[in-house]
């Protein structure tokens, strides 16, 4: 009985030890899944909403569906990116990275540095309200679902978030 006593206490000391330690630093990385939708932030720098869109005229409007005709152009939008860290220079300095892959994971394409000079300037409220990643499907592209992840990155803290979701080309 003494055995099992020393066993139970055991393993309920490391079973705290896990949960606790389990929630060490929860408040400083969250991920989240749902579906096929995954988002990594950290909680000082994080996203508000994220949706697929089409370009209307110079506005984009949300396309719930996310399924497009091949040709098409995909935007993924962003909602109030930050807070951004203010350099000397007392601007923010950001740069944004997208990537679609396609069913099979073949990288389809890859842009490193959407913003460049433009990530560099004074955000209201240190943050980013609207920012776009877009993605011109060209016609013989396969039909399928396709993953676009977007990474916005906080150039001073060097600190990033990763948006990544499915659509379809038809």
């Amino acid at each position: 009985m003494q055995k099992h006593s020393f066993y139970f206490t055991f393993l309920f000391s490391f079973t705290f030890v896990v949960i606790f330690c389990g929630s060490c630093g929860s408040d400083t990385k969250k991920t989240d899944e749902t579906d096929s939708v995954k988002v990594q932030q950290t909680k000082a720098f994080s996203v508000g909403d994220y949706n697929f869109g089409i370009l209307e005229n110079t506005k984009f409007i949300p396309y719930d569906k996310a399924i497009y005709h091949r040709g098409d152009e995909v935007y993924m939008v962003l909602e109030n990116v930050g807070p951004f860290s203010k350099g000397p220079d007392s601007l923010n300095h950001a740069e944004m990275k997208m990537e679609v892959v396609d069913a099979i994971g073949e990288l389809v394409i890859r842009n490193d540095k959407l913003f460049g000079e433009r990530g560099v300037k004074n955000f209201t409220d240190n943050t980013l309200k609207r920012p776009a990643a877009h993605y011109k499907s060209e016609i013989n592209n396969k039909p399928g679902k396709y993953t676009m992840t977007v990474t916005i990155y906080d150039l001073l803290k060097k600190d990033s978030i990763v948006v990544s979701d499915d659509f379809f080309l038809e």
